[in-house]
């Protein structure tokens, strides 16, 4: 008699740098009966030793989720490291990513830019097997603990079971891991750090009528790749910029979760690198189009 097996999850390692209100969203969708059922946070990092996220994670009920500070200035105070550069880290960083095995990687109000190399770094060096997502972690971990309570993500949480992807095993090797990021701004305005603070300031000298925010796929360009979930936001004349911090916030938790939905259903089938194949095949005829005198 046929069995039919079990499906597992699809892994998602979510990046962080501060109180992680949004990965907790990313954690709630994953319950049960909800949009992210079929999804599980099987790993965090963050770039910052104090950040509430950890806590977030090492909370998760009734399984706790591994989760790892690896903040790049406590890295260079390592013995040793005194004369690395930031590339290193990077490296490192992806390494432990690639370790975790994930199917999605989420920039959930990860604060620190990500160079080029690094994003040639995430790519899927590791075979899709039936019952071989990490069943435990490994007994040796040569990537660098910088968390003060020597945490470790390490492979991150089990997730047996059937592949859920409907291409073949291996046309999944050497794919690049799908990464994408949470900016508080609408496409092709206000990169970097102050988005919001550049919309309010944007707002009030006339050249905006609102704001809003996109989760987009990661490319080497700061805060450019393809939207993927874009959401609009009213900006309020006379408001203080704290409330719109808020209103932006309270719009991001339900959209990071749509953003996840899409990706996950994207990549099951290819779609998803299809698509990138397309956008970079799109840039590189624009950039070989003559100019126009």
């Amino acid at each position: 008699m046929t069995t039919t097996r079990e499906t597992r999850p699809w892994r998602i390692t979510v990046l962080i740098s501060g109180s992680g209100s949004n990965l907790q969203a990313i954690l709630d969708a994953t319950a049960s009966t909800s949009t992210l059922a079929d999804c599980t946070v099987t790993a965090v990092l963050s770039s910052r030793s104090d950040a509430y996220g950890l806590t977030r994670a090492r909370s998760t009920q009734p399984t706790p989720t591994p989760a790892e500070a690896f903040p790049l200035l406590r890295w260079k105070k390592l013995a040793g490291n005194e004369l690395k550069q930031r590339r290193d880290w990077e490296r490192l960083l992806a390494e432990k990513i690639r370790n975790t095995k994930p199917d999605i990687v989420v920039l959930a109000g990860w604060m620190l830019i990500l160079g080029p190399e690094f994003l040639r770094d995430l790519t899927r060096d590791w075979d899709e097997h039936d019952d071989a997502q990490t069943n435990a972690v490994p007994a040796v971990d040569s990537t660098p603990c910088c968390d003060p309570a020597n945490h470790r993500v390490g492979a991150g949480l089990a997730t047996p079971g059937a592949s859920p992807y409907t291409l073949p095993a291996h046309e999944l090797r050497g794919r690049p891991i799908p990464i994408i990021n949470l900016h508080p701004a609408l496409p092709g305005q206000f990169p970097g750090a102050h988005a919001i603070q550049d919309a309010y300031a944007a707002f009030n000298d006339g050249k905006i009528a609102h704001t809003g925010l996109m989760i987009h796929r990661v490319i080497p360009e700061l805060d450019a790749g393809e939207p993927v979930v874009v959401r609009n936001v009213e900006i309020k004349r006379g408001e203080p910029i704290e409330d719109l911090e808020t209103r932006i916030h309270q719009v991001e938790h339900d959209a990071i979760v749509e953003a996840v939905r899409r990706v996950v259903d994207l990549a099951k089938d290819g779609t998803w690198w299809q698509e990138t194949e397309k956008h970079a095949q799109e840039e590189l005829e624009g950039e070989q189009r003559p100019a126009l005198s």
